[in-house]
């Protein structure tokens, strides 16, 4: 049986849940290098992927709005006449495609699987058919289906062009930061304001960083997080410098690739920094890390286990106790300890 040559992937909107599917796109190219691939997805997440060698088409689903567009969606459906379709958004999409084959679209994720990242794997591996993994190397393993998660090692499967390596060099060089020092990159924001850790204790534990560990801090963050970056920014007694305005999705990854250390709220740039293979130090609340949190060896997440979180919520019934019992000490103590083990894991690679 001969790879697909035209695979459509139905993805997701925001960025933080493209980056979660993205091993997805990985795995397909790895099966078929050659193949037109379309990516589907929402606007957000366009930033992500409208540069990427893998993706041969990257369509929003903004421009099927209404339900005139809806009948457009199915009609630009046939006349792609994919090989293959991976679903990962749970459209009706695949009962207009081939309704013979739907089955394998509905059925429920094993609830051993938590993480999101093996979720869309599996989905990935339940949408093709089997004898496709068989042919070409694709094991159930890879796939999510027979390994926890934090025994896998993270997929880099986020695409960094060279031109992104060499603006964030550019921008080290402006910003008067030695290529040599240890770089910690701070990520205080989050699209839920019940995510976030409170901004002066980020600016506490940056101070402490730079005058105690000798690092570079760099925020990072989307572009309508700049005010409160700049906020913390101006708590602070040592100069800490942010990449927001200066910086697109892929050239974050690049920056944060080269970090020692990415201390980060549950958000968008949790995920980017577990895709590149930067230590992560997260920051939980209200969402549970067994489904969100990072999953690297070197990783490590921080949490108050109170009997309401995690909650799931979108709003806090209490007084936000789960963020705010995080103190400053811990996450300190808890950024030093990993700094000091990627020192060893750079001077003694495993």
């Amino acid at each position: 049986m001969s790879a697909p040559q035209r695979i459509l992937v139905i993805g997701l909107s925001n960025i933080g849940d493209a980056v979660l599917m993205s091993p997805v796109i990985q795995a397909l190219h790895e099966m078929a290098p050659d193949a037109a691939l379309t990516l589907l997805v929402g606007e957000r997440a366009r930033a992500l992927f409208e540069r990427d060698p893998r993706v041969r088409q990257l369509v929003t689903m903004e421009a099927f709005a209404g339900w005139r567009g809806r009948l457009r969606l199915v009609l630009w459906l046939w006349q792609q006449r994919p090989e293959a379709l991976i679903d990962l958004r749970q459209t009706v999409l695949p009962f207009f495609w081939r309704p013979w084959r739907a089955w394998r679209y509905v059925r429920p994720v094993p609830r051993a699987l938590h993480h999101m990242r093996d979720r869309h794997l599996w989905r990935l591996h339940m949408q093709l058919p089997a004898r496709t993994f068989s042919k070409f190397g694709m094991r159930n393993a890879e796939c999510g289906m027979n390994t926890p998660h934090s025994a896998r090692r993270t997929p880099h499967a986020i695409w960094i062009s060279p031109d992104d390596v060499t603006w964030i060099g550019r921008l080290m060089t402006r910003w008067g930061v030695d290529a040599a020092k240890r770089l910690v990159v701070i990520c205080p924001g989050a699209r839920s304001h019940i995510k976030r850790w409170d901004g002066g204790r980020f600016a506490q534990v940056a101070d402490r960083l730079m005058a105690e560990e000798g690092v570079a801090v760099v925020f990072s963050g989307e572009p309508a997080e700049g005010e409160l970056i700049n906020e913390i920014r101006e708590q602070m007694t040592h100069r800490a410098h942010t990449a927001v305005g200066s910086t697109t999705v892929t050239q974050v990854a690049a920056l944060m690739q080269r970090s020692a250390l990415v201390l980060t709220n549950d958000s968008a740039s949790l995920h980017l920094a577990g895709a590149v293979g930067a230590p992560v130090l997260a920051l939980f609340g209200p969402t549970d890390e067994s489904k969100y949190g990072p999953t690297g060896a070197r990783d490590r997440v921080l949490r108050r286990r109170l009997f309401c979180a995690p909650c799931e919520q979108a709003l806090c019934r209490f007084h936000h106790e789960c963020m705010r019992f995080i103190n400053t000490d811990e996450v300190f103590a808890a950024a030093s300890t990993m700094l000091h083990a990627t020192s060893a894991h750079t001077r003694h690679p495993a």
